[in-house]
């Protein structure tokens, strides 16, 4: 089979063997051998395929719709359907939509949060409930309600990564997409955003003229936060991205791609910048047109790992020491431990996202605006 094909090769068995009625432990090891993935190794392979098989055949047995996000190693990632796969919040809108009886969100608990909230009534499981990120975990209700009692009557509108205690004392949510979009359509002329202080300065950027964008930090005291993989990127280390992988600014076919969650300096730097479903698409339409050969993307390592196995004629380059460490917490056995305790009809407390009702319904109500204006 050429090259080109090994993508849609690993998308196309991956669905068949997700759907099969009888699964073959030879089955699985036989499609992870068809990725052809550059970092998979037969050694991989052959440690992990027991494990992948029972956690496939568990799922098929239950009817359990398993949640990928896109910042999971790449045999987590393979776990989940094509449909399966995307951004938290996408994610979560799928599984309100989901006809299931167990959702597993291989993502941290804010994300599955996000998901009990469209979904009240399922149950949402996560493999590690102690992992977490560095933005929703440094910022809570009490720091929205300071900012709120520092800015009476501006919008506050909160990023997506954040607990659902937060989002309650918010007037709207959005992913860093749409953040721009729903930024303009918020009344008056001056916006409080949060909890991302890199975030908030290049959105900052990029309404100057158009709305004030107040954050924590700016000319107050309030607690905000950053995400410390993006942070890790800087502008030295994207001039020497360039010049090692010989990336130039303006080349036609090679690219340098940032988050937004990056640091202001490093998205001007950038070839182009946006959130994790932006760079995606940027390079699925370039790749369609024949248009990318080389590529770096300033954002979680293991981001690079699944792009490198779905578009294999490009030659990605990484940072390999840049993982999130609260991502790493997934692993395979303990996805394999919530599966094997709904086979025995366990307590599945240890794994299941819960919230009380009244935060529940304080929270939907932003993430519901957001929806709304993100038609």
């Amino acid at each position: 089979m050429p090259k080109g094909n090994h993508a849609q090769q690993h998308n196309q068995s991956t669905d068949v063997l997700n759907a099969t009625t009888e699964l073959s432990l030879e089955d699985v090891k036989q499609e992870l051998y068809n990725r052809h993935h550059p970092s998979l190794t037969f050694l991989d392979i052959e440690a992990h395929a027991k494990t992948i098989w029972k956690i496939r055949t568990l799922k098929q047995k239950h009817n359990v719709v398993m949640l990928g996000h896109n910042y999971m190693e790449p045999l987590v990632f393979g776990l989940s359907e094509r449909d399966e796969q995307g951004d938290s919040l996408g994610l979560s809108m799928y599984a309100a939509k989901a006809e299931a009886p167990y959702l597993i969100f291989n993502g941290v608990p804010f994300m599955a949060e996000t998901a009990k909230i469209l979904s009240p009534d399922k149950t949402v499981l996560v493999a590690d409930k102690t992992a977490g990120c560095s933005l929703a975990d440094n910022f809570g209700a009490e720091d929205v309600k300071e900012l709120k009692a520092l800015y009476p009557g501006a919008p506050v509108m909160i990023y997506v990564n954040s607990y659902a205690d937060a989002k309650a004392e918010s007037d709207i949510c959005c992913t860093s997409a749409n953040a721009a979009h729903i930024a303009k359509s918020m009344p008056g002329d001056t916006l409080i955003f949060v909890p991302d202080i890199f975030f908030a300065q290049n959105l900052e950027e990029e309404l100057k003229g158009e709305k004030t964008v107040v954050y924590p930090g700016k000319n107050n005291t309030a607690r905000g936060a950053v995400c410390e993989v993006h942070e890790r990127f800087t502008l030295a280390d994207l001039l020497a991205v360039r010049e090692s992988f010989e990336i130039p600014k303006g080349h036609p076919h090679r690219q340098l791609y940032a988050h937004w969650e990056c640091r202001p300096n490093v998205l001007q730097e950038a070839d182009f910048y946006g959130s994790t479903s932006q760079i995606m698409k940027d390079i699925a339409e370039r790749v369609a047109d024949n248009g990318l050969e080389r590529a770096f993307v300033a954002s979680e390592c293991e981001l690079t790992s699944n792009l490198a196995q779905e578009f294999p004629n490009v030659q990605f380059w990484t940072a390999c020491s840049v993982r999130c460490s609260h991502m790493a917490k997934v692993s395979l056995s303990k996805i394999a431990n919530i599966l094997e305790a709904i086979d025995r009809n366990e307590e599945l407390g240890e794994y299941e996202v819960t919230l009380p009702a009244e935060v529940i319904d304080k929270a939907r109500s932003p993430i519901e605006r957001m929806l709304e204006a993100s038609v």
